[in-house]
């Protein structure tokens, strides 16, 4: 299987897929070693039913990240070109699944230049106010300024993204808008 990082096509599709087979594996490892304590022993009461139980915990912290990524789907090739075309040399993401303390924020897209971080979330019931508030304090922390705009309307953010791809950017621009870009990929589930 391909590694897909943050940020790219496809992401979600791919972690999901790799989460659910390491799942798999984890609790057909725990089941085999359940299965050869009780054969060999004839019984459940052995030291190999004490390392299956224990062997239960990291299978279930996997399969606890896979019900978290199970409801959001990527991004399709059609969406992602008309995006990636229209945003020119302004940093894109797509696949983003921003994890706070209180709720994952599904963000379709996220483009980055000229100390502008715009995004795009059709999610229902997508909290725009705190996703906004929360990137711009996450930035802010790590000494990053930047102008924060989540929008829900695909139009108005391909309006904006073809402003910032308009942007002119100097070098000092540039590195500042490669450092917002990797704080933001810190944020991403």
């Amino acid at each position: 299987m391909k590694r897909i990082d943050k940020g790219q096509f496809e992401y979600i599709k791919n972690k999901k897929m790799q989460r659910a087979i390491v799942c798999a594996v984890c609790f057909l490892l725990v089941l085999a070693v359940f299965l050869t304590g009780y054969i060999s022993t004839g019984s459940r009461e052995n030291i190999l039913t004490v390392m299956a139980i224990l062997g239960v915990l990291p299978a279930a912290k996997f399969a606890a990240t896979l019900c978290m990524m199970l409801p959001y789907h990527s991004q399709t090739r059609e969406e992602y070109d008309t995006v990636a075309e229209l945003a020119g040399e302004a940093i894109l993401y797509v696949d983003m699944l921003l994890s706070t303390e209180k709720k994952i924020l599904p963000t379709d897209f996220v483009a980055i230049r000229g100390g502008t971080v715009c995004g795009l979330a059709t999610a229902p019931k997508y909290d725009t106010a705190f996703a906004q508030d929360y990137i711009a304090a996450m930035l802010k922390k790590n000494g990053i300024k930047a102008n924060v705009k989540i929008f829900t309307d695909r139009g108005k953010f391909l309006k904006r993204v073809k402003e910032l791809a308009a942007f002119e950017v100097d070098e000092k621009q540039s590195v500042r808008d490669e450092r917002t870009a990797a704080l933001m990929l810190t944020l991403v589930l």
